[in-house]
């Protein structure tokens, strides 16, 4: 062990530092916060021509395979058949185009000759990093209604991964629990398929993650499923392979003439070796260049943001103190500025959910804001900083103007609690109301217009867009109507979801989305790439108990949050409190949402600013490749170690939590990439403050002891290959 690291300590928590509430709330980025990002991977892993060769072979014409064999990598029924059985009798066009310089997109079509019903296939095939990228369209070129179509798998493919043990590797969902985005493995067995679907049967796409990756002890493939509702899925080994699908769950309809409807996006890298860890970093990679949201060519990270008064004031928000949460937080450092929930009028939240429309300034609750909304942009763009705003379209509460007002867009589930036209959902939510249709052009055309009036308006930099209702309910009430036609309701939201929020984008450049949905529950591929989650849970809520201990927690479910869902969704956040190093650090993700109240006069301003100062300066290496060193666990008594490693820069660091009850004093990790042949220049943090640079051999590095005296504690470590 290197003398040095011994050393490094941490006091317990100070008894001055003040706990009082937490804001619900998003964050936002502009300015130094978009990071131009250029590949993070060090030459060319060989992955990338596998899984080119891979999309080439499976989406082809069949006399362009090598083996004869015409299989393709998705199914779905027709007319009461299998694709398998017909589909090699259909008429098939393969167009090969060139995408810039690292994407190449495949286009496969096939054609009924009998009903015209036409099948395209759009495939992205990624030349820079690993992955192959596709979605499904099914139009009806005929002259009348197409045959049923139903169960399409996005995704249908089988897989050789050798001998030994399979398993699939998961994440816990949002689920409002310690646990949030926890990994955990399901060992594979034969004819024991494992299935899993969105939601819980409510229709929210990462209540049940959909993210998934099949592995042995020779290589795997990672599964991304873009569908915001309700999908599906299956592992299955049989006959020595590994069958994976998925889909969307609920679809039986026809197809009248000239109408289409599309799949799930998939996603799918296949990877070699038995390395899982390096795998997750193959898909950060192309997460990282093909998928995530950026403003030009530049990267949107997670802010550095005040969540105001989310947890202090509620439905009591007002102007002035609004206003006075922007004034405290002078000088600190925060890149932006939130306003939650509760600025609608005149009822606040909840029972306001609903009240759009034009003119815009109807919307806002005159005895609260009496200079509307428009006067808090103004002061937030003052002082320098992007402003984060909440709103929730797609509920509509009974008696809203949406309600009284368009009540042809609204669906509703019968008479519940009393309340015509409501739907109370239950559970920990309690969500309830009509959802907004935004299947019908002219509704969702609507909302797109009154949500960019009012991002312009009040000059909003981070459109925080929430989602508090289980649609499933309503789609499959609606889906009753005809039963040849179920799915369509679901189908057609989703896609007037994707395609709001892609004009909302285009009208507002310069403005990001964060994707909120009572927590973290819409988070997948489609989302991802055109949104960033900057509150991927709502189980750090009860923070608005003012306890010291509940803080602790919320660290606690940060670190589990940030060592499963990195895998998969390299940027996500959710709300911390507390400046001290441990709890910063352990809300810190490329950004934080920071709920803690800084008015107080005694509050510690200072110690604050330098884990602002902090967060700056190593938000870079959340572009790098991401290890978690330690078994992930959300007990109080273990530790957790995070290293984020940037291959390009030969650097990176280390961010180690020893929990508020674990009574180990040390920890014994191996890090990952560094050179054994060469010396590293390395910095440690027990505070903010840079107790010592040293020089160290990378034998050393490799396998480090870490000692942190008090509990809970943190350990900041950085280092860089000396040339």
């Amino acid at each position: 062990m290197h003398p040095l690291i011994k050393q490094i300590t941490l006091e317990p928590l100070l008894p001055r530092l003040f706990f009082t509430g937490f804001a619900k709330g998003a964050l936002l980025l502009l300015g130094s916060m978009l990071i131009t990002h250029s590949s993070v991977a060090v030459g060319v892993d060989p992955e990338v021509a596998f899984n080119c060769q891979w999309a080439e072979q499976a989406f082809a014409k069949p006399t362009d395979h090598s083996t004869g064999d015409t299989h393709l990598p998705f199914s779905f029924t027709y007319g009461g058949q299998q694709s398998s059985e017909f589909i090699n009798d259909w008429k098939r066009e393969v167009k090969d185009e060139k995408l810039g310089e690292t994407t190449n997109r495949r286009t496969l079509t096939l054609t009924d000759p009998v009903t015209r019903l036409e099948v395209r296939v759009e495939c992205l095939m990624y030349q820079d990093t690993a992955g192959v990228d596709w979605i499904i369209h099914f139009t009806n070129k005929g002259s009348k209604d197409s045959p049923v179509i139903e169960q399409v798998k996005a995704v249908d493919a089988s897989v050789s991964l050798g001998e030994g043990n399979i398993v699939l590797h998961r994440l816990n969902g949002s689920m409002c629990q310690v646990d949030d985005w926890m990994p955990f493995d399901q060992s594979v067995s034969t004819g024991k398929p494992i299935n899993f679907s969105a939601g819980n049967g409510k229709g929210r796409s990462s209540e049940v993650p959909p993210w998934f990756n099949v592995a042995s002890s020779n290589g795997g493939v990672i599964t991304a499923i873009g569908w915001s509702g309700q999908w599906c899925a299956s592992v299955e080994a049989k006959g020595g392979k590994i069958r994976i699908q998925a889909g969307m769950q609920n679809l039986h309809t026809v197809l009248h003439p000239g109408e289409s409807i599309r799949s799930p996006r998939i996603l799918q890298l296949h990877w070699q070796g038995g390395d899982v860890l390096r795998a997750y970093n193959l898909f950060r990679r192309t997460m990282f260049a093909h998928i995530m949201v950026r403003i030009g060519d530049q990267l949107v990270v997670p802010p550095i943001v005040h969540l105001s008064t989310g947890f202090y004031e509620g439905n009591d928000s007002n102007e002035q103190n609004v206003l006075s949460h922007l004034e405290a937080i002078k000088g600190l450092g925060f890149e932006m500025f939130w306003l939650d929930a509760w600025w609608h009028g005149p009822s606040g939240f909840p029972k306001s959910m609903g009240n759009y429309g034009f003119p815009i300034e109807r919307v806002e609750p005159a005895d609260r804001f009496p200079h509307g909304l428009k006067a808090i942009g103004d002061a937030v763009e003052k002082e320098g900083q992007g402003f984060v705003l909440w709103f929730e379209p797609e509920r509509v509460v009974p008696g809203t103007l949406i309600a009284k007002e368009h009540p042809e867009w609204v669906m509703l589930i019968g008479d519940n609690d009393g309340v015509k036209g409501s739907y109370n959902i239950g559970g920990s939510c309690k969500a309830w109301g009509g959802l907004f249709n935004l299947g019908i052009p002219a509704a969702r055309q609507y909302m797109t217009d009154y949500l960019n009036a009012a991002i312009k308006a009040y000059k909003v930099s981070c459109f925080r867009t929430d989602y508090n209702i289980d649609p499933l309910p309503f789609w499959t009430l609606m889906d009753a109507k005809d039963p040849n036609r179920a799915g369509m309701t679901e189908v057609r939201y989703v896609e007037g979801l994707y395609r709001m929020w892609d004009d909302i984008l285009k009208a507002n450049p310069g403005l990001f989305i964060d994707n909120c949905a009572g927590g973290g529950t819409r988070i997948d591929l489609e989302t991802m790439s055109r949104s960033i989650p900057l509150w991927r849970s709502d189980n750090t809520l009860n923070m608005d108990d003012k306890k010291p201990a509940t803080f602790l927690l919320a660290a606690l479910k940060n670190q589990v949050m940030s060592a499963g869902l990195n895998r998969y969704v390299p940027f996500s956040t959710v709300g911390q409190k507390g400046a001290s190093p441990y709890l910063f650090r352990s809300g810190f993700n490329g950004g934080i949402a920071f709920g803690e109240d800084v008015r107080p006069n005694d509050y510690p301003r200072d110690l604050l600013k330098q884990g602002i100062a902090e967060g700056k300066r190593i938000r870079k290496y959340w572009f790098g490749n991401f290890y978690p060193l330690l078994e992930v666990t959300a007990s109080p008594r273990d530790w957790c170690v995070l290293q984020y490693h940037r291959p390009e820069k030969n650097d990176g660091m280390v961010m180690a939590f020893r929990r508020h009850e674990s009574p180990y004093g040390t920890c014994e990790i191996r890090l990952r990439e560094i050179d054994s042949a060469a010396n590293y220049s390395v910095t440690l943090y027990r505070s903010y403050d840079l107790e010592k640079t040293l020089t160290m051999p990378g034998t050393a590095l490799q396998k480090l002891t870490i000692e942190i005296g008090g509990v809970p504690g943190s350990v900041l470590v950085e280092y860089a290959k000396k040339r």
